[in-house]
Protein backbone atom coordinates (compact mmCIF):
# COMPACT_ATOMS: atom_id res chain seq x y z
CA UNK A 1 0.00 0.00 0.00
CA UNK A 2 2.92 2.79 0.66
CA UNK A 3 4.06 1.67 -2.61
CA UNK A 4 1.28 2.36 -4.27
CA UNK A 5 0.74 5.79 -2.50
CA UNK A 6 3.77 6.57 -3.62
CA UNK A 7 3.81 6.04 -7.07
CA UNK A 8 0.06 7.56 -7.42
CA UNK A 9 1.70 11.00 -5.48
CA UNK A 10 4.73 10.83 -8.34
CA UNK A 11 1.84 10.36 -11.14
CA UNK A 12 0.35 13.39 -9.76
CA UNK A 13 3.55 15.28 -9.15
CA UNK A 14 4.15 14.38 -12.54
CA UNK A 15 1.23 15.47 -13.88
CA UNK A 16 1.52 18.57 -11.99
CA UNK A 17 4.62 19.38 -13.53
CA UNK A 18 3.74 18.85 -17.01
CA UNK A 19 0.80 21.20 -16.42
CA UNK A 20 3.02 23.61 -15.11
CA UNK A 21 5.87 23.45 -18.29
CA UNK A 22 2.92 23.97 -20.51
CA UNK A 23 1.66 27.05 -18.98
CA UNK A 24 5.51 28.34 -19.06
CA UNK A 25 6.12 27.76 -22.33
CA UNK A 26 2.90 29.61 -23.28
CA UNK A 27 4.22 33.22 -24.83
CA UNK A 28 2.94 35.86 -22.97
CA UNK A 29 0.82 39.14 -23.54
CA UNK A 30 -0.74 37.29 -26.71
CA UNK A 31 -4.43 35.98 -24.98
CA UNK A 32 -6.63 37.66 -27.51
CA UNK A 33 -4.41 36.16 -30.61
CA UNK A 34 -4.20 32.81 -28.98
CA UNK A 35 -7.92 32.96 -28.90
CA UNK A 36 -8.49 34.34 -32.07
CA UNK A 37 -6.29 31.19 -33.75
CA UNK A 38 -7.61 28.89 -31.55
CA UNK A 39 -10.96 29.78 -33.14
CA UNK A 40 -10.00 29.29 -36.50
CA UNK A 41 -8.34 25.61 -36.14
CA UNK A 42 -11.96 24.46 -34.82
CA UNK A 43 -12.93 24.43 -38.29
CA UNK A 44 -12.27 21.57 -39.85
CA UNK A 45 -13.08 19.08 -42.97
CA UNK A 46 -15.26 17.31 -40.50
CA UNK A 47 -16.47 20.86 -38.90
CA UNK A 48 -16.91 23.51 -41.91
CA UNK A 49 -19.38 25.29 -40.46
CA UNK A 50 -19.76 26.70 -36.65
CA UNK A 51 -21.90 28.65 -34.89
CA UNK A 52 -21.78 31.75 -33.09
CA UNK A 53 -22.81 29.78 -29.70
CA UNK A 54 -20.84 26.61 -30.46
CA UNK A 55 -17.27 28.90 -30.85
CA UNK A 56 -19.02 30.30 -27.18
CA UNK A 57 -19.36 26.71 -25.36
CA UNK A 58 -16.07 25.58 -27.01
CA UNK A 59 -13.76 28.54 -25.87
CA UNK A 60 -15.92 28.94 -22.96
CA UNK A 61 -16.54 32.71 -23.77
CA UNK A 62 -19.92 34.84 -23.83
CA UNK A 63 -21.68 35.35 -27.02
CA UNK A 64 -20.50 38.74 -27.39
CA UNK A 65 -16.57 37.94 -27.54
CA UNK A 66 -17.38 35.43 -29.95
CA UNK A 67 -18.72 38.09 -32.06
CA UNK A 68 -16.13 40.01 -32.02
CA UNK A 69 -13.69 37.50 -32.25
CA UNK A 70 -15.53 36.10 -35.42
CA UNK A 71 -15.66 40.12 -36.78
CA UNK A 72 -11.84 39.68 -36.02
CA UNK A 73 -11.58 36.81 -38.70
CA UNK A 74 -14.02 38.42 -41.06
CA UNK A 75 -12.50 41.59 -41.24
CA UNK A 76 -9.06 39.71 -42.65
CA UNK A 77 -11.37 37.56 -45.12
CA UNK A 78 -10.28 34.22 -43.35
CA UNK A 79 -13.97 33.52 -42.86
CA UNK A 80 -17.63 34.55 -44.39
CA UNK A 81 -21.08 34.20 -42.86
CA UNK A 82 -23.11 31.24 -44.76
CA UNK A 83 -26.21 31.72 -42.86
CA UNK A 84 -27.35 34.24 -40.11
CA UNK A 85 -25.02 33.24 -37.04
CA UNK A 86 -23.11 30.21 -38.81
CA UNK A 87 -19.92 30.91 -40.53
CA UNK A 88 -17.32 28.86 -42.93
CA UNK A 89 -13.43 29.35 -44.01
CA UNK A 90 -13.34 31.35 -46.54
CA UNK A 91 -11.96 30.66 -50.30
CA UNK A 92 -8.75 32.74 -49.00
CA UNK A 93 -7.83 29.68 -46.59
CA UNK A 94 -7.43 27.57 -49.70
CA UNK A 95 -3.84 29.41 -50.08
CA UNK A 96 -3.30 28.12 -46.60
CA UNK A 97 -4.09 24.14 -47.53
CA UNK A 98 -2.32 24.63 -50.90
CA UNK A 99 0.78 25.23 -48.62
CA UNK A 100 0.12 22.71 -46.10
CA UNK A 101 -0.57 20.26 -48.93
CA UNK A 102 2.71 20.88 -50.52
CA UNK A 103 5.11 20.38 -47.73
CA UNK A 104 4.51 16.84 -48.64
CA UNK A 105 6.35 16.14 -52.14
CA UNK A 106 3.78 13.62 -53.75
CA UNK A 107 5.56 14.15 -57.14
CA UNK A 108 9.16 14.21 -55.46
CA UNK A 109 8.18 10.70 -54.09
CA UNK A 110 5.84 9.50 -57.25
CA UNK A 111 8.23 10.14 -60.11
CA UNK A 112 10.40 6.97 -59.88
CA UNK A 113 7.53 4.90 -59.13
CA UNK A 114 5.26 6.43 -62.10
CA UNK A 115 8.73 6.41 -64.40
CA UNK A 116 9.54 2.51 -63.72
CA UNK A 117 5.45 1.62 -63.88
CA UNK A 118 5.30 2.90 -67.17
CA UNK A 119 8.69 0.76 -68.60
CA UNK A 120 7.19 -2.30 -66.23
CA UNK A 121 3.42 -2.11 -67.73
CA UNK A 122 4.47 0.19 -71.38
CA UNK A 123 0.79 1.85 -69.80
CA UNK A 124 0.31 5.33 -68.87
CA UNK A 125 1.28 5.78 -65.09
CA UNK A 126 0.18 8.86 -63.12
CA UNK A 127 -0.31 10.10 -59.60
CA UNK A 128 -2.81 12.70 -58.60
CA UNK A 129 -3.98 14.66 -54.91
CA UNK A 130 -7.22 16.65 -54.33
CA UNK A 131 -7.10 20.20 -54.14
CA UNK A 132 -10.67 21.75 -53.38
CA UNK A 133 -12.73 20.43 -55.44
CA UNK A 134 -10.68 19.25 -57.85
CA UNK A 135 -8.46 16.26 -58.67
CA UNK A 136 -5.07 17.95 -60.07
CA UNK A 137 -2.31 15.44 -61.92
CA UNK A 138 1.21 15.96 -60.18
CA UNK A 139 2.91 13.82 -62.13
CA UNK A 140 2.57 11.49 -64.85
CA UNK A 141 4.16 8.95 -68.10
CA UNK A 142 2.54 8.33 -71.02
CA UNK A 143 4.30 6.10 -73.04
CA UNK A 144 2.37 6.39 -76.76
CA UNK A 145 1.29 10.06 -76.79
CA UNK A 146 -1.18 8.74 -80.06
CA UNK A 147 -3.54 7.90 -77.24
CA UNK A 148 -6.13 10.73 -76.70
CA UNK A 149 -5.74 10.60 -72.42
CA UNK A 150 -6.40 13.78 -70.57
CA UNK A 151 -4.12 13.15 -67.94
CA UNK A 152 -1.36 15.85 -67.96
CA UNK A 153 0.63 17.55 -65.08
CA UNK A 154 -1.69 20.40 -63.51
CA UNK A 155 -4.54 19.07 -65.03
CA UNK A 156 -8.07 19.56 -63.13
CA UNK A 157 -10.77 17.01 -63.18
CA UNK A 158 -13.45 16.84 -61.49
CA UNK A 159 -13.77 14.50 -58.69
CA UNK A 160 -16.64 12.37 -59.18
CA UNK A 161 -15.49 10.78 -62.77
CA UNK A 162 -12.26 8.34 -63.12
CA UNK A 163 -10.76 5.70 -60.75
CA UNK A 164 -8.44 8.33 -59.25
CA UNK A 165 -10.63 11.15 -58.24
CA UNK A 166 -13.05 8.77 -56.86
CA UNK A 167 -10.69 7.69 -55.23
CA UNK A 168 -9.92 11.20 -53.55
CA UNK A 169 -13.60 11.66 -53.80
CA UNK A 170 -14.22 8.65 -51.44
CA UNK A 171 -11.76 9.54 -48.82
CA UNK A 172 -13.02 13.23 -47.80
CA UNK A 173 -15.21 13.38 -44.68
CA UNK A 174 -18.86 12.72 -45.31
CA UNK A 175 -19.63 16.32 -44.75
CA UNK A 176 -17.67 17.61 -47.62
CA UNK A 177 -18.43 14.88 -50.02
CA UNK A 178 -22.08 15.07 -49.41
CA UNK A 179 -21.71 18.85 -50.09
CA UNK A 180 -20.05 18.14 -53.21
CA UNK A 181 -22.43 15.61 -54.38
CA UNK A 182 -25.14 17.95 -54.21
CA UNK A 183 -23.83 20.21 -55.98
CA UNK A 184 -22.38 17.71 -59.17
CA UNK A 185 -25.63 15.12 -58.95
CA UNK A 186 -28.53 17.66 -57.88
CA UNK A 187 -30.25 16.64 -61.39
CA UNK A 188 -29.62 12.72 -60.49
CA UNK A 189 -32.09 10.07 -59.76
CA UNK A 190 -32.37 9.52 -55.88
CA UNK A 191 -31.43 5.23 -57.32
CA UNK A 192 -28.17 6.78 -59.09
CA UNK A 193 -26.76 9.17 -56.41
CA UNK A 194 -27.35 5.86 -53.64
CA UNK A 195 -25.86 3.99 -55.59
CA UNK A 196 -22.61 6.01 -56.35
CA UNK A 197 -22.96 6.46 -52.70
CA UNK A 198 -22.41 2.85 -52.35
CA UNK A 199 -19.46 2.90 -54.82
CA UNK A 200 -17.82 5.23 -52.71
CA UNK A 201 -17.87 3.40 -49.66
CA UNK A 202 -16.30 0.66 -52.06
CA UNK A 203 -13.88 2.13 -52.69
CA UNK A 204 -13.11 3.86 -49.15
CA UNK A 205 -12.87 0.76 -47.80
CA UNK A 206 -10.69 -1.15 -50.56
CA UNK A 207 -8.72 2.02 -51.29
CA UNK A 208 -9.35 1.39 -54.84
CA UNK A 209 -11.06 2.55 -57.86
CA UNK A 210 -11.42 1.32 -61.39
CA UNK A 211 -13.04 2.79 -64.56
CA UNK A 212 -13.74 2.48 -67.71
CA UNK A 213 -14.47 5.31 -70.61
CA UNK A 214 -15.27 7.57 -67.29
CA UNK A 215 -12.64 10.29 -68.31
CA UNK A 216 -11.73 9.49 -72.17
CA UNK A 217 -13.55 7.52 -74.18
CA UNK A 218 -11.72 3.67 -74.54
CA UNK A 219 -9.49 4.25 -71.23
CA UNK A 220 -9.46 1.64 -68.57
CA UNK A 221 -8.01 3.02 -65.17
CA UNK A 222 -6.85 1.52 -62.07
CA UNK A 223 -6.07 3.56 -58.80
CA UNK A 224 -4.62 3.32 -55.47
CA UNK A 225 -5.13 5.16 -52.96
CA UNK A 226 -1.73 6.03 -50.88
CA UNK A 227 -2.44 7.01 -47.81
CA UNK A 228 0.29 8.73 -45.01
CA UNK A 229 -0.97 9.14 -41.32
CA UNK A 230 -4.35 7.61 -41.89
CA UNK A 231 -4.69 10.16 -44.39
CA UNK A 232 -4.68 9.62 -48.53
CA UNK A 233 -2.97 12.63 -49.38
CA UNK A 234 -2.58 11.28 -53.46
CA UNK A 235 -4.09 7.99 -55.62
CA UNK A 236 -1.23 6.57 -58.42
CA UNK A 237 -2.77 5.18 -61.18
CA UNK A 238 -2.60 3.35 -64.18
CA UNK A 239 -4.52 3.61 -67.41
CA UNK A 240 -4.43 2.21 -71.01
CA UNK A 241 -6.84 1.50 -74.06
CA UNK A 242 -9.70 -1.17 -73.42
CA UNK A 243 -9.25 -2.81 -76.22
CA UNK A 244 -5.42 -4.23 -74.84
CA UNK A 245 -6.21 -4.70 -71.49
CA UNK A 246 -8.18 -8.26 -70.97
CA UNK A 247 -9.30 -9.22 -67.87
CA UNK A 248 -6.31 -11.45 -66.91
CA UNK A 249 -4.13 -8.46 -67.64
CA UNK A 250 -6.16 -6.10 -64.90
CA UNK A 251 -5.89 -8.20 -62.31
CA UNK A 252 -2.35 -7.62 -62.79
CA UNK A 253 -2.18 -4.35 -63.05
CA UNK A 254 -4.97 -4.00 -59.76
CA UNK A 255 -1.81 -5.52 -58.21
CA UNK A 256 0.79 -3.47 -59.88
CA UNK A 257 -0.59 -0.58 -58.59
CA UNK A 258 -1.70 -1.66 -55.18
CA UNK A 259 2.40 -2.33 -54.78
CA UNK A 260 3.09 0.92 -56.12
CA UNK A 261 1.03 3.02 -53.64
CA UNK A 262 2.74 1.21 -51.05
CA UNK A 263 6.10 2.18 -52.31
CA UNK A 264 5.28 5.71 -52.69
CA UNK A 265 3.67 5.67 -48.82
CA UNK A 266 7.29 4.10 -47.97
CA UNK A 267 9.08 7.07 -49.97
CA UNK A 268 6.72 9.88 -48.18
CA UNK A 269 7.64 8.59 -44.52
CA UNK A 270 11.06 8.37 -45.22
CA UNK A 271 11.10 12.15 -46.73
CA UNK A 272 9.62 13.04 -43.41
CA UNK A 273 11.95 11.67 -40.88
Amino acid sequence: MQSTSTQGNTTQGNTTQGAGAAAQNKTKGVDSARRVLQILLQFGESKPEVTIEEVAAQHNISIPSAYRYIALLRELYLVEERNRGTYVLSPQVLRLTAAAEASIDVAAAAQPVVDRLVAQTGETALAMRRIGDSAVCVVSSQPDLTLGISFRPGHLMPLHRGAGPKVLLASMPRSRRESYLSRVMHESSPARIDGFRDELRAIAKAGLAISDSEVDDGIWAVAAAVNVENTVVATISIAGPSFRIGEARREELVATVQAAAREIEAAIRREEA
